[in-house]
């Protein structure tokens, strides 16, 4: 079978076996029921129906003949001690007999399949179970009874007189223990029809209750009894005995007292245990660590008890989690956990094996950490590696894990699922006794709230695909509105799922201390800063999981985060604090600290926690109690994360027209953070928020001993490697950047060196075919997608993205999120720009206002229009013209100068009318400004801070109006156009025309560029034109993909974007279009008055024309329109014939005010466009001899002959 599920014959006389599962009706719902299943096309074929056990203990009862025959009972299954020694214990105990002298005798079989099917649907607590589940519940309760008849607890001759009852009580709690290992943890899609009705009343997401937990781990009680290995000692765990009123003796959960099973055994039964010191009612939770340690080994046959790891809190739940895993070990029941990300799965599963295997120097674990880019291969691969291990270790006498991490992330679930369930690879099997036992973790199935879900997609620019256009689905629902990005799990699979529970605060606070104490042995903390910092991560923790947006995925992940960024704010205290001193004496304030750890703490959890959060407040309130004064008061622990933030921007250089804004202060100080520690960092938010400006400056910054000043000399040299994301990268591209990226630290000392990859826009590629960012998870934990997780390996990351982002890849980093600015933090931008000046500040200070109101309400109306045209940069553009236009006048502004600013940054939209929303009552006495000479004032301009042009015309009408105006000025620009042709797409065309670019850009030309969309994301950091100066001269990134080049940008070098209006509202990125001087330019902006009238008597001369003569048609007449008879015709061809005649005639000096002329000579240009036939058609002698004698249209050898031989008056020709 290939990748497309084709399958095809290689012999004749093969045959196949296809497995279908049918769906009961309830489910035909759901899209993945295949509908050839539903439309019976399978009836054509031979076909047996494997039905359920109930199924076919039904049928078998029947006694109607007709009844066509269906596979049933397996006779050897039935015969097997997996079965007959639960049946026959079942059946004795259904009829109440006593079962202290029974035993089972190897061989000996008793009943029928029918008989034996009944007792186990009885007792197995599944209304309809699979066999597999009948399976389960036999292999468990087979094993468990075979330990019970090998304990020295079932010797009736020893203990027959004190003991009584005691095998009853065993097989009836064996049977409570075996529904807990037995039962699905999901709601389970049926494999057969009339299993568990689910109620889809009401549910709109139905593509999910297959896989919603019905039964969850913290929910339900686990009582567990187990038969050391010593024979001679048992472990009753998990729940407590009480005797009641009745003479009896419950079985009740301790945790919250509830009873699990009533009158378990008998008041003499529990005193006889009791004089056997038998040890029930132990709160493990209290016990010390060794004998915890003791007790769990007893249980697992380990005689040499060794602490693993230290450092992992061994609480009864972590205990009971540990014997379940081992259970379905020894039972060969498969594994398969579901938990959220940092529930402590990967760490339990690494503690048992390690438990395990003692003292046995050997790897008994093996972790694949799973992710949407991991492929059957490689799942494939990793299996028979691991059984390769196995066997080498079973030698050893020590079993071996192999884990599947995130199980549910790949779409090659089913390649985990074959060798998990079926033990085969590929179809081979696997071998049996290898001593390998595969794992599978899986993330759960969970939607966000639809508040939530708004909430993202509203982040920077929303999603750049809309979530009915995404390909990315489960069912119906599209993936990125689940918490985490999962794939359907196999059929097979479900009913193995056992949810493995979350961290409870109290237990989380035992790890936080865990990791609080070990983080004293490094550096010296007292016992009060153990206490503050467990207190105030404990209350972070809760926090954030109590918040209703993304920032609620919390997990321990977290809180060793800020221990690192605590560590490093704590190891540098003394630096920090000598420059915060200086900082405090330039600004003739004060600063000090009284508590290093407090301080250390408190820009800890700004970065890790603060800075994730929108409203940051009552987050402050939150932690404050737990801090010594000064911080107990939050405005403190504000006033304190500001001026390390002030301190970090303030080491830097910044143009004069740059505002030290709220935005870039927060954006260089994470990143700098970010970078120092590794930590992954995700910036999101709309264009203008300052992120690409924030990325250039720390490269700047920070440059090791070679940086400008004595702060960021202290910190490490970074290299960044850029990668700009777009809707054509690739898996590969992105694994290629890290490795490329790695590549540049190996060898080097980490301690003083680190590369960083830059995603640039990454949420251009969130929703690419090739689904690049699937490659993500492995590569922002380790750096690397395979083994090998040498520390060169590991590098910086930071994300920035204009569009929203999946919060399944947000939680591997620091999160944080660029809302928009509100009038307060506008204005405070604009005094910023203005700041290098006071004296001008002062005379343009009065317009912040109104210019902020006006922005806002632009952005009002855009929001409604669903596409934010106009953003930030627009704003911060137009302060920094007005600024100028004052410096250069030295004067207040004219009322001219405002609307000239406003129309150069907030024109090109039809449904803005800017110059009413800014100038309102004023825009009266205002006179009429053509866009003409707004363009050219841009061109002329020599100002650093001005933008770059895109002209948004109709029929390409802006080329040749531009060609005409700079021909006046004698300027000729390099013209570059695209095409759709595949050649012209192809990546080396691509490059060629970067290069064109790039030559351009040194030599000071001016470029054109038409129809170039897959260039435009390549030249997003020149387009920035935030510059590096070398040397005086200007320097910016162009690139594509991993390949970037520094080049040297001219002064004078200016580029021009000219595309269709209907194209830039479509299809244009916005970080593009806000990056841009935006103009409407098209042929009757540009044509005067008398130029219009001669246009209308052109129109109707080429509608005549069209007509042709109708006495000559024979038979019925024929239709046409102007496109039909003057090639290339469009709807501005008669203006634009107009606007180059009235051009090519003042070039020769003759006189355009001559209607008549100008209207003759472009009824000729539109002649030598003609079609022959519609020429002849016409009919008019005068035109004929015109057209044929004249323009020489008789012959293409003629026409060619004529054209190449006929010098021309003028040299100028214009592009049409």
């Amino acid at each position: 079978m290939d990748s497309q599920g084709r399958i095809w014959k290689r012999l004749p006389s093969h045959l196949y076996i296809i497995e279908i599962l049918e769906s009961s009706d309830n489910f035909k719902q759901f899209k993945y029921v295949p509908r050839i299943v539903q439309n019976g096309f399978i009836d054509f074929f031979p076909k047996i129906s494997c039905c359920s056990p109930k199924e076919v203990l039904t049928k078998t009862t029947q006694i109607d003949e007709t009844v066509y025959e269906v596979p049933g009972m397996d006779i050897e299954e039935f015969r097997s001690e997996c079965f007959q020694r639960p049946y026959q214990y079942l059946t004795l105990f259904d009829m109440g007999q006593n079962l202290d002298t029974f035993v089972y005798i190897e061989g000996h079989t008793e009943g029928d399949p029918a008989k034996c099917l009944q007792m186990f649907l009885l007792y197995c607590g599944i209304v309809d179970p699979s066999w597999s589940e009948l399976r389960n519940f036999a292999w468990f309760l087979n094993l468990q009874l075979r330990d019970c008849e090998a304990s020295v607890f079932c010797n009736h001759e020893l203990v027959g007189d004190t003991l009584q009852g005691f095998k009853n009580f065993v097989v009836n709690f064996m049977i409570l223990m075996a529904k807990d290992f037995a039962t699905p943890s999901l709601h389970i899609a049926d494999q057969s029809p009339g299993r568990y009705g689910i109620n889809l009343d009401g549910v709109k997401e139905q593509d999910l209750v297959p896989f919603l937990l019905r039964k969850r781990w913290e929910s339900e009680p686990h009582p567990y009894i187990f038969f050391n290995e010593d024979h001679a000692s048992m472990t009753f765990i998990g729940f407590h005995l009480q005797p009641n009123n009745a003479g009896g003796v419950d079985a009740i959960n301790p945790k919250n007292k509830s009873i699990i099973r009533e009158n378990v055994m008998s008041l003499q039964l529990y005193e006889g245990l009791r004089l056997q010191r038998v040890p029930f009612n132990t709160d493990f939770d209290q016990l010390p660590r060794h004998e915890k340690l003791s007790r769990l080994c007893m249980v697992l046959g380990i005689q040499w008890p060794m602490d693993p790891d230290e450092t992992y809190e061994l609480t009864m739940d972590n205990m009971l989690k540990i014997l379940a895993i081992k259970m379905r070990f020894r039972c060969g029941i498969p594994v398969v956990v579901m938990g959220e990300t940092g529930c402590g799965k990967t760490r339990l599963i690494k503690f048992l094996c390690h438990l395990c295997k003692g003292f046995v120097e050997t790897e008994n674990v093996k972790l694949v950490k799973v992710h949407g880019g991991t492929t059957a291969e490689t799942i494939y691969q990793k299996i028979l590696e691991a059984q390769e291990t196995a066997q080498i270790n079973k030698a050893e006498g020590c079993e071996t894990v192999l884990f599947f991490d995130e199980a549910n992330t790949t779409e090659a679930i089913s390649s985990i699922k074959e060798a998990l369930c079926d033990h085969t690879v590929e179809g081979v099997p696997l071998q049996e006794d290898s001593g390998l036992h595969i794992i599978a973790a899986c993330n759960p199935y969970r939607k966000h709230t639809d508040d939530m879900i708004k909430r993202l997609e509203s982040a920077g620019l929303g999603y750049k695909v809309r979530a009915d256009e995404t390909k990315e689905r489960l069912g119906s629902i599209p993936l990125r509105q689940l918490v985490y990005r999962v794939h359907a799990l196999p059929p097979s699979m479900m009913p193995l799922v056992w949810d493995f529970g979350q961290l409870n605060n109290e237990t989380e606070k035992k790890y936080i201390q865990q990791i609080v104490l070990r983080l004293a042995k490094e550096i010296q903390l007292s016992t009060t800063d153990i206490q503050l910092l467990t207190d105030v991560l404990s209350a972070s923790q809760s926090y954030m999981r109590n918040k209703n947006d993304e920032c609620s995925f919390v997990s321990l992940r977290d809180v060793e985060r800020c221990i690192e960024v605590f560590k490093w704010f704590f190891n540098r205290h003394e630096k920090l604090l000598k420059h915060c001193l200086s900082l405090a004496q330039r600004r003739k304030s004060t600063y000090s600290v009284v508590d290093k750890s407090a301080w250390s703490l408190v820009h800890a959890v700004g970065v890790c926690y603060q800075a994730s959060l929108e409203t940051k407040d009552s987050y402050r309130r939150a932690i404050c109690k737990f801090f010594p004064l000064p911080y107990r008061d939050p405005t403190n622990i504000f006033k304190e994360i500001t001026s390390i933030q002030d301190l970090f921007l303030e080491g830097v250089q910044l143009r004069d027209t740059i505002a030290r804004n709220l935005a870039l202060k927060e954006n260089l100080f994470m990143m700098v953070i970010c970078i120092e520690l590794k930590i992954p960092l995700f910036l999101v938010g709309k264009p203008g928020s300052s992120k690409s400006l924030a990325k250039t400056i720390v490269a700047d910054a920070m440059q090791g001993q070679a940086a400008h000043t004595d702060l960021y000399k202290d910190l490490k040299q970074i290299h960044l490697v850029s990668f700009q994301c777009s809707p054509h990268s690739t898996p590969e591209g992105i694994i290629g950047t890290f490795k490329h990226c790695a590549r540049f630290q190996e060898g080097k000392n980490l301690n003083e060196y680190v590369s960083v990859v830059v995603l640039d826009e990454i949420g251009l590629a969130e929703d690419s075919p090739k689904m690049p960012l699937k490659t993500l998870h492995p590569l922002l934990e380790d750096g690397c997608i395979d083994d090998d997780t040498s520390p060169h390996k590991k590098v910086g990351f930071i994300g920035i993205s204009n569009w929203a982002l999946d919060p399944a890849k947000m939680n591997r980093g620091i999160f944080v999120s660029r809302g928009d600015p509100n009038r307060k933090e506008l204005i405070e931008s604009a005094k910023g720009i203005c700041s290098s000046n006071n004296l001008i500040l002062r005379k343009v200070v009065q317009h912040f206002l109104s210019f902020s109101e006006a922005y806002l309400e632009v952005c009002k109306t855009l929001k409604e229009q669903e596409k934010e045209f106009f953003g930030l940069r627009d704003f911060y553009s137009l302060i920094k013209m007005v600024f100028a236009f004052t410096k250069q006048s030295q004067d207040i502004l004219t009322l001219d100068e405002i609307a000239r600013a406003v129309l150069r940054n907030f024109s090109g939209k039809d449904e803005v009318n800017a110059l009413d929303i800014f100038l309102r009552d004023q825009r009266k006495n205002l006179a009429d400004i053509n866009t003409i000479d707004l363009i050219m004032e841009n061109i002329r301009s020599d100002s650093d801070d001005c933008r770059y042009l895109l002209i948004l015309t109709k029929n390409y009408a802006a080329l040749q109006i531009l060609q005409q105006a700079f021909l006046k000025e004698n300027q000729q620009p390099e013209i570059i156009f695209g095409s759709s042709f595949p050649k012209d797409q192809e990546y080396t065309q691509i490059c060629r025309n970067i290069n064109r670019v790039k030559i351009c850009m040194e030599t000071g030309k001016m470029v054109i560029l038409l129809n170039l969309q897959n260039l435009y994301e390549s030249l997003y950091d020149a387009l920035n034109q935030y510059y590096v100066y070398l040397a005086g001269q200007k320097y910016v990134d162009l690139g594509l993909g991993t390949h970037r080049v520094k080049c040297r940008v001219h002064p004078k070098f200016r580029l021009i974007v000219i595309e269709e209006k209907e194209i830039v509202y479509k299809d244009f990125p916005i970080p593009l279009i806000n990056r841009l001087e935006k103009h409407y330019l098209d042929i009757n902006t540009f044509l005067k008055k008398e130029h219009k009238v001669i246009v209308q008597e052109l129109e109707g001369w080429v509608e005549d024309f069209t007509k042709g003569n109708q006495n000559h048609n024979i038979g019925k007449a024929q239709t046409y329109r102007p496109s039909d008879v003057f090639i290339g015709y469009h709807s501005d061809t008669c203006a634009s014939v107009v606007l180059q005649v009235t051009e090519n005639m003042k070039q020769s000096h003759t006189d355009t005010e001559n209607k008549t002329d100008v209207r003759n000579q472009a009824e000729q240009v539109l002649l030598n466009c003609a079609t022959p036939d519609s020429v002849i058609r016409l009919g008019r002698k005068d035109l004929i001899d015109e057209y044929f004698k004249k323009q020489k249209h008789g012959s293409l050898l003629d026409f060619l002959c004529c054209h190449v031989t006929t010098g021309y008056n003028n040299h100028t020709t214009f592009t049409e």
